[in-house]
């Protein structure tokens, strides 16, 4: 799942997904009172991304703010004073302050994410100023050369960068932001228009099985189904033996009491859950013995690490108390900051 999410990361600056986001606020076309249908599989989270969805990755940014750690989460994603002042200045001429009015983020990708650039974003957020962040959306492309651009698509206006229409995005009703690549953005206007369910992810019951299997009440969590080809690649390295079997994998994160995370994988048989298992364990004690590892304090925190195989399935659970997650997050922080400047003390140059 993280080559999808770096392949994201490198194409939506912040200011190119604020100004997306941003100019779908004029894009309603009287269609901004539409709702998806209550009853769909996991409250509708599905419902706007294409059948070909193989990968899906949530953020309930609601519970994120209701944690215990959450003003140290805030203080680890805006720690540089650039990206702070960017916030600030965003939040300051739209009215929309990220960390605060974000409700939802969910992003799905197919299986070929890195070949063909696929994948969709559903933002939901507390509410959207039309006229003060389409302002800001125009001055920011302006200002870099560029401008918006839209084209209809049934009732909605899909808006992108001009001369980047591969990216586009449109807004649903006052709360809610869709935006998609490679294709994705015209299907998931159609689904949103009222499609067939039939062409939505939340046809394929395989996926929506195992979103609900580790989605519950969790902050972040991510379901995979692996493809064949990938299973195929792993399976032609030694190094990774029993983990090429691996067919359905889900992560799955809780921040109510100090840190849960759970990672629970399908394999093909009993023995490759218990060979992955081994393998882990072994991971975990060859890293509580590295010496990066034991330099950043870290050496205790694995052992709040277990790994278990049943039956088919392997899992590996990792708790930390709130104490300890606030010290993780505090040393994350400091290491991030070390990172900015420039080599970290101990660690070899990248």
């Amino acid at each position: 799942m993280s080559a999808p999410l770096r392949a994201l990361a490198n194409r939506l600056s912040p200011t190119v997904l604020a100004g997306l986001v941003l100019a779908a606020a004029l894009s309603c076309r009287g269609g901004c009172g539409s709702t998806l249908a209550p009853g769909r599989p996991l409250g509708g989270r599905l419902a706007l991304f294409p059948a070909e969805a193989r990968v899906v990755v949530a953020f309930d940014f609601a519970r994120l703010r209701g944690s215990p750690l959450s003003t140290l989460l805030a203080q680890l994603a805006t720690g540089a004073p650039a990206d702070q002042a960017q916030i600030d200045a965003f939040s300051k001429r739209t009215g929309l302050d990220p960390w605060r009015d974000i409700e939802s983020l969910v992003v799905a990708f197919p299986d070929d994410a890195r070949r063909g650039g696929q994948f969709g974003l559903v933002l939901r957020a507390a509410h959207l100023d039309a006229k003060r962040l389409i302002a800001y959306a125009r001055d920011d492309a302006q200002n870099q050369g560029g401008d918006l651009v839209s084209a209809a698509r049934g009732p909605w206006q899909l808006w992108s960068r001009k001369g980047e229409a591969d990216l586009a995005g449109f807004f649903i009703d006052e709360r809610t932001f869709a935006l998609g690549a490679g294709g994705w953005a015209e299907r998931m206007a159609d689904l949103a228009a009222g499609a067939t369910s039939a062409g939505s992810a939340d046809s394929n019951a395989d996926l929506v099985h195992l979103c609900e299997r580790v989605a519950g009440t969790r902050a972040i969590w991510a379901a995979a189904l692996v493809p064949a080809e990938t299973r195929k690649a792993l399976a032609a390295d030694p190094r990774f033996g029993s983990a090429a079997s691996v067919s359905h994998l889900a992560v799955g994160v809780d921040l109510e009491k100090g840190f849960n995370a759970l990672v629970q994988a399908d394999l093909a048989s009993a023995a490759d859950a218990q060979g992955l298992a081994t393998q882990v364990t072994q991971t975990l004690r060859d890293a509580s013995k590295n010496a990066e590892v034991l330099m950043l304090g870290l050496g205790p925190y694995l052992d709040g690490v277990s790994t278990k195989a049943n039956g088919t399935s392997f899992e590996v659970r990792a708790s930390l108390s709130e104490a300890q997650a606030s010290d993780l997050l505090a040393r994350a922080a400091a290491f991030l900051k070390l990172m900015r400047q420039g080599t970290i003390p101990g660690f070899r140059r990248p």
